[in-house]
Parts: C-alpha cells; sequence; structure tokens
C-alpha cells in the first residue's frame, strides 16, 4: 500500500527550512527525497506560505468612465452649441479647434 502525504505540506515544509530556495531548487530537493512535484505546486505553496520570494500582484484600479458620446443629431447639436457659448462665440470656438488640426 502506498503512503499517502501531502505535497503541499511537504513543500512548505521544505521552504521553512530553505526560505530563500527558488521553485526548482525546492523541486530538486522533494525529488531527491522521492517526492515528485511540479514548479507550479511549488509556486503555489509559496504564495499561500507568504515566502519572502513571493511577488505581490499589481492592484488594477477601475478604468475611468468614459464620457457618455451623445446618440443624436439634437444632442449633438446641443453639446456643440453649449461649447461656442463657452468658448465666447464661434470665431472663438473655430480658433480653438483649430489648435487640434494638424
Amino acid at each position: 500500500m502506498k503512503k499517502k502525504f501531502n505535497k503541499s505540506e511537504l513543500i512548505r515544509g521544505m521552504i521553512a527550512k530553505n526560505p530563500t530556495a527558488k521553485a526548482g531548487e525546492i523541486v530538486a530537493l522533494l525529488k531527491s527525497d522521492g517526492v515528485v512535484v511540479s514548479i507550479p505546486l511549488v509556486y503555489q505553496a509559496m504564495r499561500k506560505n507568504g515566502s519572502p520570494k513571493n511577488t505581490t500582484a499589481v492592484k488594477r484600479g477601475r478604468k475611468a468612465a468614459t464620457p457618455a458620446l451623445p446618440s443624436n443629431a439634437n444632442e449633438i447639436f446641443a453639446s456643440m452649441q453649449t461649447f461656442v457659448n463657452a468658448a465666447g462665440g464661434l470665431d472663438k470656438a473655430i480658433a480653438i479647434l483649430s489648435v487640434f488640426k494638424k
């Protein structure tokens, strides 16, 4: 009958003995003891163990909401009229827009 053991527990024990060891070294050490483990399993155990080799993921924030585009001609016209009024007239609005024209 095969002896049952928990590979993750063995990996955590090996990490505790060798805290600076890399995943490949842990795999080699356990292989010399007759236990075959994969590198991804070692990385997973390192992550759960809080090993100093663990890299923390960069938190990604929520993307800024894009302004809603007008859906019909009336909304487009109202937006343009608001811009022209804010610019101080049609000539000034055209001058402002000419800066963006290339």
